[in-house]
């Protein structure tokens, strides 16, 4: 999983050849630190079609409020440089999959 901040958002996720699944966490967030086996089986089973990494919630301020994250874990996907899908809560490793099932044809 790669990391994205509020300096690398835009080279790394807006002009990304692929989707992008992007996960807005924090440290003191339970329901994200739940939802971290899910995403990574995804990372590993989806790697090079889709890209998929971290916003830490807590030190990018500026993307948590451009997209207007209010709840943990919000999972976002973003195509050709504008938010494709997004989810807020813990979702399971068969909702993730239904989630990210339009982009795998």
């Amino acid at each position: 999983m790669e990391t994205f901040t509020d300096g690398n958002w835009d080279a790394e996720v807006l002009t990304s050849s692929v989707p992008v699944v992007v996960e807005f966490w924090a440290d003191w967030c339970v329901p994200c630190h739940m939802a971290s086996p899910a995403l990574e089986r995804a990372a590993h089973r989806h790697r090079g079609r889709l890209r998929f990494g971290l916003v830490h919630y807590d030190e990018n301020p500026r993307l948590v409020q451009r997209y207007g994250v209010q709840g943990l874990p919000t999972i976002m996907v973003v195509e050709d440089g504008r938010p494709a899908e997004r989810r807020v809560g813990l979702m399971g490793r068969v909702a993730l999959q239904e989630m990210l099932g339009k982009w795998m044809g």
